[in-house]
């Protein structure tokens, strides 16, 4: 159905004035998802420089630097504020069936989903012994219901199977690695999810990409285009570059970001309530010359 100019230049005015609210709201603290918290960008130019010792799978590849984001976060935090954690973490089953409940759908939806989950369940053994058709409907609006259920419950049974009981606390000290070996054997859970849980609930750093991470880099020249690629791939004597994926963008960044930067990049990126998704969509264009935010050729403000 087409769209009249005039609807979609009030929908784009709306969009800016939710943002302009948003902005002004980030200069004090408040409440987002996985306890953190927002505060004004102004420890960002202290943060250090350090890298993480991870390997890419783009070797000679060198963008982005770690000064570079640096750069970015310092001009996100200006409109977005710096993310920080919160004084509580929440059981880490929370956050791994929040990221769950979160996949394919929008922070909004995801959300409702979690609240109405918990409030008809009042612990994750009641979620595991529960009807499956029980457990859909709770969070139907969260989308894909049927599927989200069956690898919620499928984790809560192995849990309870192998340890006697509902909870993944064990895994708030373990190390990066072992964080990602354990959940990735689960389905539904793959290397976004195991970030997340490293970054959030076992401060381990680690650069979770989601879609609009994956889009953001991209669009950036944070990974390589195909024919940068395909150019690599014809040198001589090169360690072949693999296809670039969401995965293999991950890693790459993983191990160039800075891990201070980490935790409060991926927030400003990924929230769709109060971050940059809110003025840049799957359909709008983001650059960045070093001092400047751009989106679809226009100033962040």
């Amino acid at each position: 159905m087409a769209v009249s100019r005039h609807a979609a230049a009030g929908r784009s005015a709306k969009v800016m004035k939710k943002h302009k609210k948003l902005s002004r709201s980030t200069r004090s603290t408040a409440g987002f998802s996985h306890g953190i918290k927002v505060k004004a960008g102004k420890q960002a130019a202290a943060r250090p420089k350090k890298q993480s010792a991870g390997s890419s799978p783009f070797p000679g590849f060198q963008r982005p630097t770690a000064a570079e984001v640096h750069r970015l976060h310092t001009a996100l935090a200006r409109s977005f504020g710096e993310r920080v954690p919160g004084k509580t973490r929440r059981p880490i089953l929370d956050t791994v069936v929040g990221t769950i409940l979160s996949q394919n759908t929008t922070n909004t939806n995801s959300h409702r989903a979690f609240r109405q989950l918990k409030k008809s369940y009042p612990s994750w053994d009641s979620v595991r012994t529960a009807a499956p058709r029980s457990v859909q409907a709770a969070i139907r609006c969260g989308g894909l219901a049927p599927k989200k259920t069956k690898w919620i419950q499928t984790i809560l049974k192995t849990l309870h199977k192998e340890r006697g009981k509902t909870s993944m606390e064990f895994l708030r000290k373990a190390s990066k690695e072992s964080v990602h070996e354990e959940l990735e054997r689960f389905q539904g859970i793959g290397k976004k999810t195991s970030a997340i849980i490293n970054c959030f609930d076992c401060s381990n750093p680690d650069m979770a990409v989601d879609t609009h991470v994956y889009r953001y880099a991209l669009q950036l020249g944070w990974a390589p285009t195909e024919k940068e690629r395909a150019r690599h791939n014809k040198a001589k004597g090169a360690r072949p570059w693999p296809v670039v994926t969401r995965d293999n963008v991950y890693l790459h960044l993983d191990a160039h970001f800075p891990d201070a930067l980490k935790y409060s990049m991926h927030l400003i990126l990924t929230d769709t309530e109060g971050g940059l998704p809110v003025v840049c969509g799957a359909r709008n264009m983001l650059r960045f010359d070093g001092k400047k935010v751009t989106v679809d050729g226009k100033p962040l403000k």
